[in-house]
């Protein structure tokens, strides 16, 4: 794949897949095509925008960076490719830290 930028307060985000069958911890089999209204998904930040500056002309910082996994609506995706999604940064819930202590 083509190394691909975002601009502005753009994220661009691992594709995922909608379709896949998956297995709840419970034995139940689902796509998450199919629990997208009620649903979060985790994806990797492939590319992420410097994002808009406020009306100082400063621009706010996030605690996340390319390589990171977040977690946000899928609902918000605002646009679509093969290889990736598109969302913006204010749709991101939250970070995901696989760290355990």
């Amino acid at each position: 794949m083509k190394k691909i930028i975002a601009e502005g307060d753009h994220i661009i985000i691992e594709k995922v897949d909608y379709e896949e069958e998956q297995v709840s911890e419970g034995g139940i089999i689902f796509k998450q095509s199919q629990v997208l209204d009620s649903s979060f998904v985790e994806a990797k930040i492939i590319s992420l925008g410097q994002g808009l500056p406020l009306l100082d002309g400063t621009v706010p910082p996030v605690d996340y960076e390319e390589g990171d996994t977040i977690l946000y609506d899928a609902r918000s995706r605002i646009g679509m490719h093969k290889d990736f999604d598109v969302i913006r940064r204010e749709h991101i819930i939250a970070v995901v830290n696989n760290e355990t202590e």
